[in-house]
This record gives structure tokens, sequence and C-alpha cells, in this order.
């Protein structure tokens, strides 16, 4: 459980943000790596329009890779709930291989992390529920933070996302369609607690204000639009 708040940068913006931040924040070993997130929805879409319509409580579920995996990379799938501007995350750890084979209709898959019995049993009965199955493949570069006094304090800093809607085995590589509507990057700060004021004060420095934006929204809006059939891939 976390509150999770968006900034939407421009390239200037980031780079007097990234100033500050020296001695406060120290960038992640797994920093600077491209993300795969395969989301499922049903074969009406009905997470996704749900989700846009802005309700107080909403879910997804996604299938997270790092980097591109192979049959015994380390996947998580997971929901994630939103309820009144907290995010609830519940993940199970597995294999890619048998993450791709359980969403594609086959048997759950074993898992490995703490208490992922409990969790994969919450997302069967999600994907029995509305019938889930892969439907859009999203990626994007990021870099990761964290506190140097808290290391639960998170701070993300995700570019270039693109996205695919055939093609959907994350093994075939990050390559997709750039989301038209983008920023130069999109700031996250996630906390379990109150935001510190020494990152606060830094925000305000900036001007910087919260801002809304959903990789798998976009690239779902985009998708509907005739346009987006020939945009270049990356």
């Amino acid at each position: 459980m976390r509150r999770e708040i968006k900034f939407l940068l421009s390239e200037e913006l980031e780079n007097s943000l990234l100033e500050r931040l020296r001695g406060c924040m120290t960038e992640d070993v797994f920093s600077r790596q491209t993300n795969g997130s395969l989301y499922c929805d049903s074969p009406d879409d009905i997470l996704i329009r749900t989700s846009l319509e802005k309700p107080v409580y909403r879910q997804k579920l996604r299938l997270r890779t790092y980097g591109i995996p192979d049959n015994d990379s380390i996947a998580f799938i997971e929901i994630k709930k939103k309820f009144k501007g907290v995010v609830y995350k519940r993940r199970a750890q597995t294999t890619y291989g048998a993450a791709m084979t359980y969403l594609c209709g086959g048997a759950l898959p074993e898992c490995t992390g703490y208490n992922d019995t409990q969790v994969i049993q919450e997302i069967d009965w999600l994907v029995k529920r509305f019938r889930l199955a892969p439907r859009t493949a999203i990626f994007y570069d990021r870099r990761a933070f964290h506190g140097n006094d808290d290391p639960e304090l998170r701070l993300t800093l995700d570019r270039n996302i693109r996205y695919r809607n055939c093609q959907l085995d994350l093994r075939s590589g990050t390559e997709g369609r750039l989301l038209a509507a983008q920023p130069h990057c999109i700031m996250e700060i996630k906390s379990a607690g109150a935001i510190p004021l020494w990152l606060v004060h830094i925000l305000s420095e900036l001007s910087l204000k919260p801002g809304s934006f959903s990789k798998y929204g976009t690239a779902y809006r985009e998708s509907l639009s005739d346009h987006t059939r020939s945009e270049k891939y990356v």
C-alpha cells in the first residue's frame, strides 16, 4: 500500500530535478533498463475502459518483466488496485514461461514468493471472472532512485513509452509503436508515508504539480485511432 504521484517533465525540468536530488537520493543498481508489462483484459476491454472513467476504485492485471525475458526469467503477475488515490499492489512471482502458459489458458503457475499462494488465488479469481488474457504489451526505459534516509521512498523516470497489440510474447523484444501523446518523461514518486520536506521543497522550487498519465490507457486510446497504424516502430 502506497501513494504514487506522477509528474510530467520536460527535458529542462528533468535536468534541474536530477541536480537537486544529488545527496538525497541514490540511483538503483538495476536502474537504466527497459521494463516490459503485458496487460491483460477481457474480450471487450472492461478493465481499461472502466479505469479511463476514473472511478473511485479501479484495477488492472499485468505481467511484469525486466529486460527481455526467456522461459526461466523471473516474472511477476500483478494486480494493481487504486482506491481513493491509494495504490495497492499484490503480485505473485514465477517464471516467465509458466506465467505466459497460465495467462494464455493453461494451468496455475508454481509461485516462489512469500504469500504467493493466496495472491495467485486472487489473480485466478479475477482472470476467470472477466476472462482475462494478454491484450497489450507496454515497454519503457526507466531510471529508478531510492531515498538515502528512507529506502522505501522511490522515484522513477520513464521515457520512450511504446506498445504493441500483436506479438505479445515479451521474448520477442522491446520494439513497439511510440506513444504519440507522451511527455519527455514521466516522474513518479512512490511512498508509503508522507513525502519528506526536502523533496516537497524541491517540487516547490521547480513549480512541479501532479499530473495524470496512464501508459496502458493512452496506448488503448491511440490503438483505437486509425492514424497510429502508420506510426514508426522503434
